[in-house]
């Protein structure tokens, strides 16, 4: 149950993941409804490999890999690179005329490492996943109707959750890109792949996320200005090997339903997912000075109260007051907290749910509550958001987690 459990969480923080079998029946589902061709992404593999893959058991091939990334590490970034005239706004401006993509690489877990391989759609907005299907070893994580299912083949099992948190989201597109050109340690460099002659974009950068710090080593192809292959590390030096590796990304306008259908086995158990929060965030959700006091109030009442709280104070600006009530973004610049929505900004707070779910982690119980939000387009959408509780020996009290999951065109 743990490593479905891992595995699960992997997904749900921006990566996502492979087989030939999966991969034969989607682009027969493509040709059949003559969806155009993916745009060309160039030599994707050749200049990626080039951080240190130091993994505790590493095969003789991830041996070999590294000692030629490290070389190519040598010749394009140090010997070749040059600071880059290039802009950010070329490639979210490419990005924009495609939907779906493919995905293909590699991801850490467990210790080792296992093929990823990922199918998606984004919704009209271009900043949502709308549906997806991925296959990480064994285990297969698809989405549709507003649900998240993961199949696990060693469990023979289906776990679901309500609401999509299959990851890619914020969407692997313009709302990305732009949150990510504008942390601190942005940085771009041209160069040209040694072994293709072809030239090359890399960008570097970090950020603190609801999971913890993470970075990015991201590859562009210069002529098509898209997005190739990423590479992204729990930490912010880009130490150790990466805990997700897009080694290769295709491009679609579009992909038919029938591409992410997926049918597990008959006679397949299926069971709600149990509610978890990573365990790297949980010294920032036990601040005392943070969250509200849940002293004479239910569960709900308390989750009503700071999650109107929150709202309040993102639509006042008041970016103090969010870093209070939801520790975790403490790290977040003022510029990620303000324009956390994208171009469509949410407008309005329908409606707070009660709680949906419970869950627990060290800290104390987990609480699941429903928002309906409407955007500055009009757009409606449910967002699942996570409450902490801490029971100490000083009061009860309470801290947003974070978003967990959304449905679009909810019904209230």
């Amino acid at each position: 149950m743990k490593q479905t459990q891992d595995i699960s969480h992997v997904i749900r923080q921006l990566h996502v993941p492979a087989s030939s079998k999966l991969d034969e029946r989607v682009y027969g589902e493509i040709a059949k409804t003559a969806v155009p061709s993916p745009a060309p992404s160039g030599a994707a593999i050749a200049v990626a490999e080039i951080f240190r893959l130091l993994l505790k058991k590493k095969s003789t091939r991830y041996t070999l890999a590294t000692t030629l990334g490290l070389v190519l590490l040598a010749v394009l970034a140090l010997n070749r690179s040059t600071t880059s005239a290039w802009a950010m706004e070329q490639a979210i401006e490419a990005l924009k005329k495609y939907r779906a993509v493919h995905i293909s690489g590699y991801m850490t877990t467990g210790g080792g490492t296992v093929p990823l391989d990922a199918w998606a759609r984004a919704d009209a907005t271009g900043d949502w996943l709308e549906t997806g299907l991925a296959k990480v070893g064994k285990t297969t994580v698809w989405t549709t109707d507003n649900k998240t299912y993961l199949y696990d083949d060693a469990h023979k099992a289906v776990f679901v959750e309500q609401g999509i948190t299959f990851g890619l989201n914020p969407w692997l597109g313009p709302k990305l890109l732009t949150q990510l050109a504008r942390v601190k340690d942005y940085k771009a460099v041209e160069g040209e792949d040694p072994a293709t002659g072809q030239k090359r974009v890399i960008v570097t950068c970090s950020l603190e996320g609801l999971s913890g710090p993470q970075s990015f080593f991201m590859e562009f192809d210069a002529r098509t200005k898209l997005l190739v292959s990423v590479k992204s590390w729990q930490n912010k030096e880009r130490e150790g090997p990466p805990n997700c590796y897009f080694q290769k990304i295709l491009y679609f306008q579009d992909l038919p339903d029938s591409a992410f259908d997926f049918q597990p086995p008959a006679g397949t158990a299926f069971t709600n997912k149990t509610l978890t929060i990573p365990e790297a965030g949980l010294l920032a959700l036990s601040d005392p000075s943070c969250g509200i006091s849940a002293e004479g109030l239910t569960r709900e009442e308390a989750c009503e109260k700071i999650l109107k709280q929150l709202w309040q104070a993102r639509v006042k600006n008041d970016v103090t007051r969010i870093r209070q009530l939801c520790p975790l973004t403490a790290t977040w610049s003022d510029e990620m907290l303000r324009e956390s929505g994208g171009q469509n900004h949410p407008a309005q707070l329908l409606k707070i749910g009660g709680i949906e779910r419970t869950g627990y982690s060290k800290l104390g119980p987990l609480a699941l509550v429903p928002l309906w939000i409407r955007y500055q387009d009009g757009m409606e959408q449910k967002v699942w958001m996570l409450v902490q509780f801490r029971d100490t020996d000083q009061k009860a009290s309470c801290v947003v987690q974070g978003a967990h999951g959304y449905a679009l065109n909810p019904k209230k």
